[in-house]
Formats: structure tokens, C-alpha cells, sequence
């Protein structure tokens, strides 16, 4: 196992390892549902998957994306509540299943273990405290732009460019920014045409970073 879990010794790990199971799950397919009452925590070993919150048909939206070595599932462990939104896999992928026991059992023996499920924990919070300030003091546009930041990273260490890769599609962007695919597709379009983005089969390249930070520090600035 990763993340959270990097602290442990080998043994302690092989000792932990027994106790859970991996679980492998197709493109589509849904790790756990809203509101189901389970309680196992997951750590992605392969694939990509997703938490999506779906508030109304044919609505949804995109509040995580997880890949090798993030750790889902961990609220409804802590608070033994049903789950608050679906995991879903974006990719093939294959996670170490915990049991909620197994968790809670890491949690009393190991202070390290705990420290940096608190971090992350933090982290998680200060992220929603972000995008929450997206939502009030940015529009649209400008929200985009903050998603392709946040996104990316750097595409070399000899250029200013950035990438998302795999590129993500219109619609997943929009679900992300609480907009409609077809303003952002409008938007990309004008991004293109400014030569600030440009779209290839393997990622979305920022061209000018700097540039996209400087709309969004002028629109907050109005």
C-alpha cells in the first residue's frame, strides 16, 4: 500500500495486506454507490476513478479524481455514515479493499498513520474551501480557467507550458465547473484561437499559463 499508509514498516504492511483484498473493476463501472451503507476505505493500485455527486438526471457533479497510491472511502469509515457520493472507474483499475475494522484497527496502533490521514483530511478541506470560492466570486470563463490550472502540470522543465493528460473531455470539464458542455466548449474554442490552448489526442497544452492567471487575478480584482 501508499499514501497515507507510506509509514508503514514492510511487516506491518504484510500483516495489514492479509487482512484485506483487491478488488478489480471495469471502465464504468461503480466501486460504491450514494448512500450505500459500507464502510471498507480503497487505495487505487492501478486505473483512474472518480467521485461524482448526481443531483438530478443527467446531472452530475465531478468532486474528485483518484489514481495510484490516493485513498477514497475514508469519511464513511470515520463517520460510519452511508456514503455521500459514487465512486465510479474512468479507466480499468484494481484498489487494495480495507475493511472498515482493518482501518480503524491501522488507526489505533499507528500516530504517523493518523498525522497523515489528517493531512490529507486538511488538504481535502482547503480544496473545497477553494473551489467553493470559484463558485462565489468567479463566472464561468473564469472558472475554467482555474479548473486548467489546477489541472495541469508542467510540461517540461524547459518551457512554460503546461498539460492535462490525458485530456479531459468538454463534458467532464463543465461537471467539474458547474457549467454547461456547451459554454465550454465556446470558451476552449476562444482559447484556441488566442493560442493560449491547443488540443492534441494526448492532452490539453496550456500554452500561456501566465496569461490565464492574469485573467483570473483581473476578474477578481472588478
Amino acid at each position: 500500500m501508499t499514501s497515507i499508509f507510506a509509514s508503514l514498516s514492510p511487516a506491518d504492511e504484510r500483516q495489514w495486506l492479509d487482512r484485506c483484498r483487491v478488488r478489480s473493476i471495469s471502465a464504468g463501472e461503480a466501486l460504491v454507490d450514494y448512500e450505500e451503507p459500507t464502510t471498507e476505505v480503497f487505495v487505487v493500485q492501478s486505473g483512474e476513478l472518480r467521485a461524482v455527486l448526481r443531483y438530478a438526471v443527467g446531472k452530475e457533479a465531478i468532486l474528485g479524481t483518484f489514481r495510484r497510491g490516493d485513498v477514497i472511502g475514508e469519511v464513511a469509515a470515520i463517520d460510519g455514515l452511508t456514503r455521500s457520493a459514487n465512486l465510479m472507474a474512468v479507466t480499468d483499475a484494481s484498489v487494495v479493499v480495507l475493511p472498515g475494522t482493518v482501518f480503524h484497527d491501522i488507526m489505533k496502533q499507528n500516530f504517523d498513520v493518523c498525522m497523515a490521514l489528517m493531512q490529507l483530511l486538511a488538504h481535502r478541506l482547503r480544496q473545497t474551501n477553494e473551489r467553493l470560492s470559484e463558485l462565489t466570486f468567479l463566472d464561468t470563463k473564469h472558472r475554467l480557467y482555474n479548473a486548467l490550472l489546477r489541472l495541469s502540470r508542467a510540461r517540461s522543465e524547459t518551457t512554460r507550458e503546461r498539460i492535462i493528460s490525458p485530456p479531459m473531455v468538454h463534458a467532464d470539464l463543465a461537471e467539474l465547473i458547474g457549467a454547461s458542455r456547451e459554454t465550454v466548449s465556446r470558451e476552449m474554442s476562444r482559447l484556441s484561437r488566442d493560442a493560449l490552448v491547443e488540443r492534441t489526442s494526448r492532452a490539453i497544452v496550456l500554452k500561456n499559463p501566465a496569461e490565464l492567471s492574469r485573467r483570473i487575478s483581473k476578474a477578481l480584482e472588478q
